[in-house]
This record gives C-alpha cells, structure tokens and sequence, in this order.
C-alpha cells in the first residue's frame, strides 16, 4: 500500500513540475518575443481599413504626413457628425502598426498554458489596465479573460482573443452580454507579427434597447518609412 502511495505522490508531483515549467517557460516565450519585437520596430505606413454596420472606410497611415491617417474612400469632407468625429477620434489615437507583442501585453497575468503541440502553444491570461488600450477598455479589463497562442521556434505571437466569460454593465444602462475580440497576426516586413486583422463582435442592451455589432479592422500593405 505504502507503495502504492508513494507512486501516487511521485507521479502527481511530477505533473505538478511538468506544468509549472510550462508556465515558466510560456512566460520566457512571451518576454523574449516582447523583446525581439521592441528591438526591431520600425515606422511604416500602411493601408487601413474599418468595416462595421455604418462604416466602410479606406484610409491610408504615413507617419510622415500631417494628418497621419486621411481618409481615402470615402472623403472627410463628406463624413457628417457623429461620423467625421468618430474617424477624427481614431485618427488621434493611431500611432501607427499595432505590434502583437507589444508592450502592452507584456504585463498580461496568470499566464496559464491551454495546449501545446511541438511548434506552438496556447496560454490563457488575465488582461489588466496596462495591458489593453482605450481609456473605456482599461475600466473594464478585470471583466475580460485572454489567450494568445505563441510560436515557439522564433519566438512570436501568432493570434490573440479578448472575452469576456460572462455578462457585465460597463456604464449605467448599457449592459454588455458578450464580446469576443480576435487579432490575427502577419509579418512585417522587419520579421516581426503586427495585427492585420481584428474582428470585434458586441452584443449587448442600451437604454433598453438590444444590439448587435461587429466590426473588422485591417491593416495591410505595409512599407518602410
């Protein structure tokens, strides 16, 4: 029986290690292509594109021109209101391509390994408010959960997702229901994984009112500046 016991505990702590030097080397991966992508960032204008149930908007990013981003298709000028104001709001606030390792998510917590197969693994993270952009999204990260999945031989990030597990009221009267963020990432032409496209589906109640939004973000043809 002693035996027997022994085995148990044996084996159990041996699981034990296993997973605990998957944590730590998840979060070597991630420090390491954190780096890697700091090191090598460069400036690049690129084509940006915004679709969602009102919008449908072509612009181009140059770090070099003033405004940074202009609107292609269709013209500001023939944006009225809410909208002009809206293209305004994220045109101030682009800085320029949106690194998948970047800063930012370098202080996720609770990385936790999901799976793994020999070239990549997925890990779980809890988001905070350094580690999401957005004055409103940064009020609400405790509320969100993440995964991003990592290559390994280099090391990158490869795709990123933002949820939230279940139902919450960022502002009075507005309670969101669900919401799921994926990021697909590319390669600059500097090596490096940039955020080619975000899906971002919303669904949710305002003022009584149900509703349903999904937007998509794409960045693409990207060139030295």
């Amino acid at each position: 029986m002693f035996r027997i016991v022994r085995a148990a505990v044996v084996a159990g702590l041996a699981a034990f290690t296993a997973v605990a030097a998957a944590q730590s080397n998840g979060a070597a991966l991630l420090a390491s292509a954190v780096a890697a992508t700091q090191g090598a960032k460069a400036d690049y204008a690129f084509d940006y594109e915004l679709g969602t149930s009102k919008q449908n908007w072509r612009a181009r990013f140059d770090p070099r021109t003033s405004p940074r981003l202009q609107l292609v298709q269709p013209r500001r000028e023939e944006l009225k209101g809410d909208e002009r104001r809206a293209f305004d709001r994220i045109a101030e606030q682009m800085e320029g391509v949106s690194w998948c390792a970047s800063e930012n998510i370098a202080g996720v917590e609770d990385l936790r390994l999901v799976r793994e197969d020999e070239t990549a693994a997925v890990y779980a993270f809890q988001p905070n408010a350094e580690s999401v952009r957005g004055e409103q999204a940064r009020r609400f990260a405790d509320r969100l959960r993440g995964e991003l999945t990592l290559i390994k031989a280099t090391p990158v990030i490869s795709r990123i997702r933002l949820y939230a597990p279940e139902g919450f009221s960022p502002i009075p009267l507005v309670r969101v229901d669900a919401i799921n963020i994926a990021i697909t990432c590319e390669t600059a032409p500097n090596g490096r994984r940039y955020a080619a496209e975000t899906v971002t589906d919303l669904r949710g109640t305002a003022l009584g009112q149900a509703f349903s939004e999904r937007s998509v973000q794409r960045a693409r043809n990207l060139t030295a500046r």
